[in-house]
């Protein structure tokens, strides 16, 4: 599995909530088309913005990043933030999936 972990920090917690609603709807809309399977969007409470990405393989990625400089130009124009960005294969992941355990 490959990632692509963008940290964003803005000056205030409702800049960051701005910005979660633009990748929910620039990214979370576009799934299929990204071939995403796996996406969380983190605020934090001093207006960070943490979002990961998870893609299952190299050509899935690789599209993505060829159409993330157009998906960002639109967040650039509204605000402003600093943006650190990192690629990676995951080493290891864990997610409890919810269960129904009634009779």
């Amino acid at each position: 599995m490959y990632g692509k972990i963008l940290n964003l920090k803005f000056s205030n917690m409702e800049e960051a909530q701005l910005a979660a609603s633009f990748f929910s709807e620039n990214i979370g809309l576009k799934i299929a088309e990204f071939k995403i399977i796996g996406f969380n969007v983190f605020i934090g409470q001093k207006g960070d913005l943490n979002v990961s990405i998870k893609f299952e393989n190299v050509p899935a990625i690789k599209n993505f990043e060829t159409k993330y400089p157009e998906i960002i130009k639109g967040l650039r124009k509204s605000l402003v933030f600093k943006e650190t960005v990192f690629l990676g294969v995951c080493a290891y992941t864990f997610e409890k999936e919810a269960a129904v355990t009634e009779n």
